[in-house]
């Protein structure tokens, strides 16, 4: 069941409109009366016309270029990897709607749980802010803040904190404020293995939050100086937070990635993202404890098209960017690679030399297959044979992870050209096909299952079409559930769409944003959300069509099931005594005159509409 009402759904649909949740994200134009943006879901926004239509009447997008479709809050889910409730709360805190769960659900009582937990790190954060600024302790921290060159609008911007040396006061704290043990052991400010000795004591604290804002975590420094104690803490994952999924610094870089005209760029710690911003560079971000993951190049590739990193100049920070640059390629983004010169990494450039040093050692960078070049060529002697083979063994992870099949077999012929090795030989080596195959032949693998597939409603099946105007008309379905069983369906999208039609009837659910979250499959779910903006299936109710249609699908079940007959009686005539064949023959006898009278009868309808 649904978290948030159809009250709810519908009042934040009267509040705001499709092209007012569009222009949050991307710029809007007005073309012809109409509202149209350069999709945001192919082409990286780059399209030279815009395709992406939206329909603030029927609350609609639909793009002509890479078939995406859907509503508000499809929109927001997709640009933000969110579910449909938490979309549903970003839209209601812009729109100002109260929200209204639905009472009873297990949903109902994690939500409670989890905001909770916001909460809970919402007044720590800000405790932690008011130690760093105010406390007479926090006196260490501002002095090592002033040491690394962090100005006071950085120090703000990024609401850094102090987490003071009594390993007492926070388990008192909060307990005082009502939170129960249960609920502070799930917090991750607290030691698994010790409860309630805290996390972070005497620390520089960096909290780390969502894209929405909401504080989910942190990481501290250490300030003590004690030996054997870590250099930094992050908090390991908890019911609102995963580090695989989060970066550092990414709420502060937001507006600046929305813009698109900026790649996105990686550095390895808190202090370097800091230092990047306060260099100018404000789409820096920084992955927590944890290896640049594919979540969080999936996370970054809404807002950008390109990926820069810029990783310690050390052997463990290569080692990274060599691992990111496949992550990044895999997903068909551009990647670049800096390396700076002044110093190792960039907190270190502007403690030492200043801003100004790291902005202009930032400027010069590499694209990623001319760093990986350059990287083997100072690795390997190319002059020998077994040198040339492990510059292209070397090569081979990021060969392997570039999708395009023209890219591929430019940097290729590159290769080929530097080695003096034939194309075929550096293909051999990296064990890919001869050049296009592939992907021809993955294109015509994934043509008709690919999510963002372009809907042609000509060319549905009259499962999928009969599907998609109950869909569309869902106060029909329980008449039509009589004529039209889940097993006469042949079409996988139409059954898909029969089972959430179901559990529409079951929990009278009446939007078709709640509607479309029972729809499990994305690209059957793209196809339903197309058809809500389609005449053909919106109109008024043709009943002649939908009757047609579910004449055809029994008519297709009947013939079925006589072709199943007949190749039973051939087949073991020989075993069959004289009843058990006139039986048979009885029952084709009924479906021959059943199947008769349905063909005339659709005759007969399709006479008159002619």
């Amino acid at each position: 069941m649904p978290v948030y009402s159809d009250a709810t759904i519908n009042s934040i649909k009267t509040r705001l409109t499709m092209s007012e949740v569009v222009q949050s994200y991307i710029p809007v134009v007005t073309r012809s009366g109409r509202n149209w943006a350069k999709c945001p879901f192919h082409g990286n926004g780059n399209e030279r016309t815009p395709s992406f239509a939206i329909n603030d009447k029927d609350g609609f997008y639909h793009c002509f270029g890479c078939g995406e479709s859907g509503d508000m809050f499809t929109f927001v889910e997709k640009m933000d990897h969110v579910s449909f409730s938490e979309a549903v709360e970003i839209l209601a805190r812009k729109a100002g709607v109260e929200l209204e769960r639905v009472p009873g659900t297990s949903e109902h009582r994690d939500k409670d749980e989890l905001e909770a937990l916001f909460d809970l790190n919402q007044r720590i954060a800000s405790s932690f802010r008011y130690f760093l600024t105010n406390s007479e302790e926090g006196q260490k921290a501002r002095d090592y803040l002033a040491s690394r060159g962090v100005t006071k609008e950085m120090s703000e911007r990024f609401q850094l904190g102090y987490a003071p040396s009594d390993t007492s006061w926070l388990y008192s704290f909060l307990r005082k404020k009502g939170y129960t043990d249960d609920l502070l052991k799930k917090s991750g400010l607290f030691s698994p293995n010790n409860f309630p000795y805290p996390m972070f004591a005497d620390r520089l604290m960096f909290p780390v939050r969502s894209w929405q804002g909401r504080y989910i975590a942190f990481s501290g420094r250490d300030l003590s100086g004690r030996e054997n104690v870590p250099k930094y803490k992050n908090t390991s994952d908890t019911p609102v937070y995963s580090k695989r999924h989060n970066l550092f610094g990414l709420y502060e870089a937001l507006d600046s990635l929305k813009k698109g005209d900026k790649p996105a760029v990686i550095v390895e710690g808190n202090f370097d993202v800091v230092s990047m911003h306060q260099a100018g560079i404000t789409t820096a971000v920084a992955s927590l404890g944890t290896a640049f993951t594919e979540e969080q190049v999936k996370l970054l590739s809404r807002y950008v098209h390109r990926i820069d990193l810029m990783f310690d100049s050390d052997e463990a920070g290569q080692k990274s960017t060599d691992k990111a640059i496949s992550l990044i390629h895999q997903k068909g983004l551009e990647c670049f690679v800096h390396k700076l010169t002044k110093g190792k990494d960039a907190s270190e450039i502007i403690e030492k030399e200043g801003v100004e040093a790291l902005y202009n050692d930032f400027k010069s960078s590499q694209s990623a297959f001319q760093y990986l070049v350059t990287k083997a060529s100072e690795k390997y002697n190319i002059s020998s044979g077994r040198g040339k083979s492990d510059f292209v063994r070397f090569l081979s992870p990021f060969l392997l992870s570039t999708e395009s099949s023209v890219e591929r077999d430019t940097y290729i012929q590159t290769l080929s050209s530097l080695l003096s090795v034939s194309e075929e030989s550096i293909r051999a080596d990296v064990s890919l096909p001869e050049s296009g195959r592939r992907a021809e032949e993955d294109e015509r693998s994934i043509t008709q299952s690919a999510p963002g597939r372009k809907f042609n409603p000509a060319a549905v099946s009259i499962d999928l079409f009969a599907m998609l105007y109950l869909a569309n008309h869902r106060d029909l379905f329980p008449e039509y559930r009589g004529k039209i069983s889940f097993g006469d369906l042949k079409d996988r999208e139409a059954q898909t769409i029969y089972m959430a039609l179901e559990n529409a009837m079951r929990n009278d659910i009446t939007t078709n944003e709640i509607f479309l979250t029972l729809i499990n499959d994305e690209g059957v779910r793209n196809i339903t959300a197309a058809s809500f903006a389609l005449d053909e299936y919106t109109g008024n109710v043709q009943r002649s069509a939908l009757d047609e249609a579910a004449d055809r699908i029994t008519l297709r079940g009947m013939e079925e099931r006589r072709e199943v007959l007949m190749s039973q009686l051939k087949s073991f005539s020989d075993s069959l005594d004289d009843e058990q064949i006139s039986e048979a023959l009885e029952r084709k006898k009924d479906l021959d005159h059943s199947i008769s009278v349905l063909k005339s009868e659709l005759f007969a309808a399709r006479g008159k509409e002619e």
